[in-house]
């Protein structure tokens, strides 16, 4: 099953049922949230319920910063002095990461879907496949926050 499809059968259910199936997976209470997900809808047997309250379980992408300034703000949370912030592929998307003294750390992720954020309607890439979005639009981020930190900035590929 794809996202877009575990998505669009949890979109389908009622949304008191959806906050009901929620609470039970706050309190890890599985069976009982899968009880109530075949109960609410038909069609949904075992292995799609499983499927669909998987999807629910996993953890949201953390959400890009709206600019760079945002992003360096992360900065003060460093023990040791930045050296560099580095892009890196990871997943769908790109991570930045701030590299520091005493290793490295996640700032934020770029994928497809928030790429356009960054990117103008209408140039190349932004019109492109979504990995060459991301990329483009994590280097972009990237270039901004290194050069507000006054440190390199290392693309993907890049020692």
């Amino acid at each position: 099953m794809t996202e877009g499809k575990a998505a669009a059968c949890w979109e389908a259910l009622p949304a008191e049922v959806r906050e009901r199936i929620d609470a039970e997976l706050a309190l890890e209470r599985y069976v009982p949230a899968l009880r109530l997900l075949r109960g609410a809808a038909d069609g949904i047997g075992l292995v799609l319920g499983r499927e669909i309250l998987y999807w629910r379980l996993l953890p949201a992408p953390p959400d890009p910063l709206a600019d760079a300034e945002a992003l360096t703000g992360r900065v003060a949370g460093a023990d040791a002095p930045v050296l560099a912030v580095r892009a890196a592929r990871a997943g769908a998307g790109v991570e930045l990461l701030l590299e520091s003294a005493d290793g490295s750390r996640v700032l934020t992720a770029v994928d497809a879907a928030t790429a356009a954020r960054y990117l103008r309607p209408g140039e190349p890439v932004a019109d492109g496949a979504p990995a060459e979005a991301a990329e483009a639009a994590a280097e972009w981020l990237g270039r901004q926050a290194a050069a507000a930190l006054g440190v390199p900035f290392h693309g993907i590929g890049e020692g």
